[in-house]
């Protein structure tokens, strides 16, 4: 009798301990996702900004997660591969990508790119935006924007630019300022950003525009910065001052983002965004941000599908006179 008399209590005892158990478990532990390791896609080979500043995030995440989050470079066609691969694949979130301006738009801008961002991919957060600017040579003429723009609109030839690529926020953020200001700029697209980087050194074109690959460039006195195509001065530049500044309202649509296939679970995706929002906040990524020219902003699932759709409404506009085939 004294057994069964007792039993109530040791029952309530057990559920207390059990609780406080639960709560003392870290995140991982205390959810079903994940079970194994997921896998995060990068559309660009190994090295560059993208790809080290990924590994970075994915360090903080796998020690949140308490399963490794591991980088699968898949370059190619604009990182429109990675992309057109991750929407193939179950929407369980063991298979993620990064997503960048560049991929979104290249749906609008090529016409072999099938998949529709808004439609075949779950946004899950945006963590950082790239940082894009206007750079001349150190022994260039032009000693600000201003003076360039100036330039432009008495040169008996158009100035010619270098950018990574046609359709790339490089290129359209600068047509844009052509409009705006009543300048004519002959546009050089090269291969990637070291290409590009590659040209103004060497004397190829007048100037160009870059995302922050130039920052070591810029510190150690071979390129100038003269303007950003950014919301705010480029920390550590701030000499430099913003296109906006200058009178033009343009801003860089250029992007830093995880997205997985549609489909994917509400639960997972919160999972995710939360490790996510606590990564870009950590040491690597703050140490990788500063390094190649990030700001890191962070945008949750909501935020982040909303400002991708308004990327599109903006931009498509342009991409479509720029390349009236599409």
């Amino acid at each position: 009798m004294q057994r069964e008399t007792n039993r109530p209590a040791r029952l309530a005892k057990a559920s207390i301990l059990s609780a406080a158990a639960a709560l003392a478990m870290p995140l991982w532990a205390a959810n079903a996702f994940p079970q194994s390791p997921i896998v995060l896609v990068v559309g660009f080979g190994a090295g560059g900004s993208t790809d080290v500043c990924n590994r970075a995030l994915a360090v903080d995440v796998s020690r949140q997660l308490g399963q490794p989050l591991v980088v699968e470079n898949r370059p190619g066609a604009g990182s429109s591969l990675s992309v057109t691969y991750t929407a193939r694949q179950k929407p369980d979130g063991y298979t993620i990508a990064a997503l960048s301006t560049g991929s979104l738009l290249n749906q609008v801008l090529t016409p072999s790119v099938k998949y529709d961002v808004t439609r075949d991919l779950t946004q899950i957060a945006m963590v950082a935006q790239y940082q894009v600017g206007v750079l001349v040579k150190a022994d260039s003429p032009y000693q600000s924007m201003a003076e360039l723009i100036e330039a432009s609109k008495t040169a008996k030839q158009p100035l010619a630019y270098g950018t990574a690529g046609l359709g790339t926020p490089m290129h359209l953020a600068s047509e844009r300022l052509t409009q705006l200001a009543g300048t004519e700029w002959v546009h050089v697209p090269y291969k990637s950003g070291p290409e590009n980087i590659t040209a103004l050194l060497r004397g190829d074109v007048d100037f160009m525009v870059q995302t922050a690959e130039w920052v070591p460039y810029v510190r150690n006195g071979s390129m100038r910065l003269l303007a950003a195509y950014t919301q705010e001065r480029i920390k550590g530049f701030e000499s430099a001052p913003t296109v906006r500044e200058l009178g033009y309202d343009v801003v860089a649509p250029s992007f830093m983002g995880i997205s997985g296939p549609a489909g994917m679970d509400t639960a997972v995706v919160q999972t995710l965004q939360e490790a996510f929002r606590n990564a870009v906040n950590a040491k690597e990524f703050v140490s990788c941000s500063d390094q190649f020219g990030l700001r890191p902003d962070f945008k949750d699932a909501a935020a982040f599908s909303a400002h991708v759709q308004d990327t599109l409404t903006t931009w498509t506009p342009l991409i479509k006179q720029l390349a009236p085939q599409n």
